[in-house]
């Protein structure tokens, strides 16, 4: 149709995909069609192609005419970090914080794909949120819309895309949750700067509704208790309730589980249905079909259809991003830097033949003095080594306490190895009788101030006939000031 925009949105999980086309006709976006295609297995390098095929078939015969697609990944597939960037043109600021952020991470910075989130000030400083992910998945992610016949336009965090659609305003906190199956995404958020960002898994999600619900109680309850204790910049410490937090339903939940969500949590923390806010702003399909499911799809392409850019895009991220020059510029240095070579080079020669003798005499005083440092080196080794037995401060002494006060009394979750390195950067190693158990072990490091960078590297079945969980996480130690 003359004049009509269309995009496709995709948010990928472990589960599957759910799709949303979305146009916009007349200045106002309009939800065409809307899908879920399940996953066999998980997305990984030797299956990406065959899962593209599927997803190729799946548009196809759901009439999915779109080739342009804005592609959401889970926060489980991320990691971030709030740093402060400091005043400086938004060109100057991509390079400081790139730098930041190859020091924010443990793993290899040629491993991950950086981008940031939050406006930035050329004037005072500002806090904005550092979001990396695996290269080897956005490369996977490319590589399965490649195979379904798509032109990728970006990759994105999709819980990113509803906070881009959330009211903002005031520097009142603010938080969302997005609902799936099995787990939900919780953010915070303030003026519109999003402040923190998990993946929480969720008990009970093949149980009743009632059960489900229940469910989902106790987890708001805990997240907003953990985050509404810290202090963000302008807020305060203890923020006086109610709580607002934002629900945006993507698990088939019962259509009135916003009103028993906040029967349930009145008066501290009220529950608004950001599924309606969302869906009201646009114009719904003819045929009235479900789209609770794809409401995140539908955000993705809502948010970046037209001019508008995702807040994080890591097929096009700002941290790293290569700088272009013009032909006639590159021609340019490339002229003066070979003049400069050449004067450099007769320097250096008529340097080294003015030079050559005091040359000699110092290689024939250091080859005498060659025993002599050999001795000394000898000297120093012993005393260091004799040292190591009489210091009363053990150096990673205190990351292991620490380590140990992360872990509860409880035998539910424990240790099997720990690795540290002379750079204080560790690995441990342990198990777990369920998820629960390790990821409030994984919530403990992240709150202490001890350890920075502190990230999950996998949870899994220990395999054989044990129901027990095996995970591994890597962090720093920076110590306690």
């Amino acid at each position: 149709m003359l004049g009509t925009q269309t995009l496709l949105g995709l948010a990928i999980d472990d589960f599957g995909v759910v799709a949303a086309e979305v146009c916009v006709r007349q200045g106002r976006p309009e939800i065409r069609r809307t899908g879920f295609l399940p996953f066999d297995e998980k997305l990984q390098p030797d299956n990406v192609e065959q899962l593209g095929h599927k997803l190729r078939q799946f548009l196809r015969a759901n009439n999915f005419s779109s080739r342009r697609a804005v592609i959401g990944i889970p926060t489980k597939w991320i990691v971030t970090k709030e740093i402060a960037a400091p005043p400086a043109a938004p060109g100057a600021i991509a390079g400081m914080l790139g730098i930041q952020a190859e020091r924010a991470f443990s793993l290899n910075a040629g491993e991950l794909i950086f981008d940031y989130c939050g406006p930035t000030s050329t004037s005072k400083k500002s806090e904005v949120m550092l979001v990396a992910a695996r290269r080897q998945v956005v490369n996977q992610v490319r590589e399965l819309a490649d195979a379904a016949g798509l032109k990728a336009r970006s990759v994105t965090v999709s819980a990113l895309a509803f906070g881009q659609a959330m009211p903002g305003g005031g520097t009142r906190q603010q938080y969302g949750l997005y609902a799936r199956p099995g787990y939900c995404e919780f953010w915070s958020q303030s003026a519109g700067r999003l402040r923190s960002i998990q993946h929480v898994p969720v008990l009970g999600a093949n149980g009743t509704a009632a059960e489900r619900a229940e469910s989902l109680t106790s987890t708001i309850q805990r997240l907003i208790t953990l985050t509404s204790r810290q202090s963000w910049g302008l807020l305060t410490e203890n923020q006086s309730p109610p709580h607002e937090i934002t629900m945006y339903d993507a698990c088939d939940l019962s259509d009135g589980i916003v009103d028993k969500l906040n029967k349930r949590l009145a008066p501290h923390i009220a529950v608004s249905n950001g599924n309606a806010v969302l869906l009201s702003n646009t114009v719904q399909p003819a045929d009235g079909s479900r789209i609770a499911r794809s409401v995140a799809a539908a955000a993705l392409a809502v948010a970046a259809i037209g001019a508008g850019k995702p807040a994080v895009d890591f097929l096009n991220p700002r941290i790293g991003r290569e700088k272009t020059s013009d032909h006639k510029r590159i021609t340019t240095w490339a002229a003066v830097a070979a003049v400069m070579l050449v004067v450099g080079v007769a320097a250096v020669v008529a340097d080294w033949r003015s030079k050559s003798t005091e040359i000699a005499t110092c290689t024939q005083q250091l080859e005498q003095m060659s025993e002599d440092i050999t001795a000394a080196k000898e000297m120093v080794d012993r005393i260091s080594y004799a040292g190591s037995w009489t210091s009363r401060k053990p150096r990673f002494l205190e990351c292991l306490r620490q380590l140990t006060l992360a872990f509860p009394e409880s035998p539910g979750v424990w240790a099997t190895s720990l690795a540290l390195s002379e750079q204080a950067e560790g690995s441990l190693v342990g198990k777990a009788v369920d998820e629960t158990s390790f990821y409030e072990v994984l919530e403990e490091m992240k709150q202490n101030d001890a350890f920075s960078g502190v990230m999950m590297m996998h949870l899994r079945d220990a395999g054989g006939a044990s129901r027990e969980k095996e995970f591994a996480v890597t962090f720093k130690f920076k110590g306690l000031k």
